[in-house]
């Protein structure tokens, strides 16, 4: 499930809290979510955190510090917006996983003048060149890592690790409790980095805070949903039901503001086949993972909605529902295969319809 607020005002003690029941910063709303889509999966998102109190660097931390220390000027101070730190951020924009906003400015401001976060970043000069940045907020005992975008030119100083780094001398320096890093998630994935910075803490699905080494993906709901629609799949082939099925990006923005209830809201969808209607289309709810079926349509203001870019592979209309979708569900739910393939073989016998694009 996604949870959004958008903080006219937000104090220290009120970002802690939010920080600490598993919300997190992106642009100028706080999130909180379970479910992510990207490399072709769908995963569970793991959000995590590092007590700052008796943290000590290891020696290949204390290598990594004194090698760009050495080399290049840093400043930690407040966050600021210029040419040289929107140069880096293009250069990045390409690494980055699903939806991409189109400048920093944007990420960190999204038009506004100003926002209730408190800023900070790190920034590492070669002379007058800007190599490396990271951006982090700053609560009341807690803080928050953003972003870090590094020059590719000085890979080898691995300026990322060491802005994190930098991050968490500051916090101690400051007197914090916790930082935030972000998350990971459920299996092994590109953001495990996070985890190699010290004992990790994650928050637990009984909305607590655990040793990260204890952590044992199990069922979780991204393996829930995966399992659950295998069945489904299953059970359509057996039935020789022709189907489509795709992964749906923008199953998030049916939680986001009072015009979110219109979007289809199912990350996997099965698509089964178009009549007059519109394509009938089921798939698992995210929240109480009951099948839920309906005819999704176009959304003709997409534009609107959705100003942001999104990553290169959800282009790929094979594997991804590409554009933004309204939804019209039908009634009942169901909770198993067997009572949906009884309704698609009334419904396939009863109306014309034309069978779904056969995706690979």
């Amino acid at each position: 499930m996604i949870e959004t607020h958008l903080p006219r005002q937000l104090s220290g003690q009120r970002y802690d809290q939010y920080l600490a029941s598993g919300w997190f910063r992106g642009s100028v709303m706080l999130y909180k979510m379970d479910l992510l889509i990207m490399d072709e999966q769908l995963w569970s998102v793991v959000n995590i955190r590092l007590k700052l109190d008796g943290f000590a660097q290891r020696k290949s931390q204390r290598k990594c510090m004194r090698k760009v220390e050495d080399a290049f000027e840093v400043k930690v101070q407040p966050a600021r917006l210029d040419a040289q730190r929107e140069r880096l951020y293009q250069l990045h924009k390409s690494r980055f996983k699903g939806f991409v906003h189109n400048t920093l400015s944007e990420y960190l401001h999204a038009g506004f003048n100003r926002t209730v976060f408190n800023t900070m970043e790190v920034a590492v000069y070669d002379g007058e060149r800007l190599v490396a940045v990271s951006f982090f907020d700053l609560g009341h005992r807690a803080m928050a890592s953003l972003l870090a975008l590094y020059d590719p030119d000085f890979q080898r100083f691995s300026l990322g690790r060491y802005t994190m780094l930098k991050e968490v001398e500051f916090g101690q320096n400051q007197g914090y409790k916790w930082y935030y890093p972000g998350y990971v998630l459920d299996r092994p994935s590109m953001f495990d980095y996070k985890t190699e910075l010290g004992p990790m803490q994650y928050y637990t699905a009984n909305k607590r805070w655990g040793a990260y080494s204890n952590y044992r993906p199990g069922q979780s709901k991204a393996q829930v949903l995966a399992e659950r629609a295998a069945h489904m799949r299953h059970a359509l082939q057996g039935a020789e039901i022709p189907f489509g099925e795709r992964f749906y990006p923008f199953f998030s923005m049916a939680y986001l503001g009072i015009w979110g209830h219109q979007f289809l809201h199912l990350p996997v969808i099965f698509e089964l086949g178009a009549d007059v209607h519109g394509m009938l289309v089921i798939g698992l709810d995210p929240v109480d993972l009951d099948w839920v079926m309906g005819y999704m349509h176009p959304c003709r203001d997409e534009q609107q909605f959705l100003n942001r870019e999104h990553a290169t592979e959800y282009s790929d209309p094979t594997v991804y529902l590409t554009h933004l979708m309204e939804f019209s569900p039908l009634r009942p739910r169901y909770q198993e295969p067997g009572e949906v393939i009884e309704y698609l073989l009334n419904w396939g016998a009863s109306v014309a319809h034309y069978p779904p694009f056969p995706h690979p």
